[in-house]
């Protein structure tokens, strides 16, 4: 469960008149089974969407501590694990993590986050513990986090670009939407198309290769030809190559990935040649489509997860700040 959903849910229960309480994970000691922001919506009458640790007895408690600063319209802070007075509750691997309850946020902040999230913007839930009050943030690099204030950060959702056609590209669509992604298939191949518009992705046909219309591409985007005839290529990725995307890849052997080079260089895109990946995919042996798709998803993953996405920023003082406002017990 992301956490668009769970804000979505919370925005959807506000507007139903139901109170409801975010609960943010603010800290935890080692590894734990959810990363540092994760988030989870629980209603006055005990319902709830996501989970922060991974374990149902954990997470019935708090529901049951949600439920309880709702009815008394107070924020609290939950610690669960190593250090927690509910000594029968344990976690994975012995860790302890704090949570902060929230039951203050309102349907506009919220309307406000999801917008920003359509739109493909990078937001964050600024929470003051202190005087608790909510602000969005939407420059990045944002200003220094103030003691005793944290922020949650959400990204546009990743998005997969898949121009080619063939099985593999058909296996690396249906892959992607099955792993979260938002996907686009742009392919000469009407049969493939329609396989991949009933798995989920969006779908355009190519009547030829300068007929490719490049649609935006942000930093969230991942874009990855597919072709067997290598001449489709060039127009593509020369569209491509100056974009933001995080990964580009080329499908292909190395034989062919090194012609593919010496082709962008006679174009004058020898800089920007550099930053593709070819051939897709990490070197994990596969064989078949579907081991194909998968490896170049996991070359996507680490691309992805090698720039710094942070979910929570309690800045470099905010630590003792938040002690002092009753965030840690």
């Amino acid at each position: 469960m992301d956490g668009v959903a769970v804000l979505r849910a919370a925005l959807d229960y506000q507007r139903r008149n139901v109170a409801t309480a975010l609960v943010t994970l603010i800290r935890r000691d080692g590894s734990a089974p959810r990363p540092l922001g994760s988030q989870m919506v629980v209603t006055e009458g005990g319902e709830c969407l996501g989970s922060l640790t991974g374990t149902g007895c954990a997470d019935s408690m708090i529901v049951h501590e949600a439920c309880a600063a709702i009815n008394e319209g107070a924020n609290r802070t939950l610690r669960l694990g190593n250090g927690s007075p509910y000594l029968d509750i344990r976690l994975p691997c012995g860790t302890g993590v704090d949570l902060y309850i929230d039951t203050g946020i309102g349907a506009r902040t919220l309307a406000t986050l999801l917008d920003e999230h359509d739109a493909r913007r990078p937001v964050a839930l600024e929470t003051d513990t202190v005087a608790c009050t909510h602000r969005c943030i939407t420059d990045q690099p944002a200003s220094k986090v103030r003691p005793g204030v944290f922020r949650s950060w959400i990204y546009p959702r990743q998005r997969l670009i898949v121009i080619g056609l063939g099985l593999n590209a058909l296996a690396l669509s249906q892959v992607a939407v099955a792993s979260g992604y938002s996907v686009e298939v742009f392919s000469p191949d009407q049969e493939m198309l329609a396989t991949a518009g009933r798995a989920g992705a969006n779908i355009t046909r190519l009547t030829t290769a300068n007929g490719f219309v490049c649609p935006a591409l942000d930093a969230w985007t991942a874009g990855v030809t597919m072709f067997h005839d290598h001449d489709w290529e060039m127009p593509v990725l020369r569209a491509m190559l100056g974009s933001r995307c995080f990964y580009l890849g080329a499908l292909g052997s190395r034989k062919t990935h090194a012609q593919r080079l010496a082709a962008l260089n006679d174009l004058g895109l020898a800089d920007v040649a550099q930053r593709l990946h070819g051939p897709a995919g990490l070197d994990i042996g596969a064989q078949s489509p579907s081991e194909i798709a998968l490896s170049i998803l996991a070359e996507m993953t680490c691309a992805y997860r090698s720039s710094d996405r942070t979910l929570l920023d309690m800045g470099e003082i905010a630590e003792q700040g938040v002690a002092d406002a009753g965030l840690v017990p």
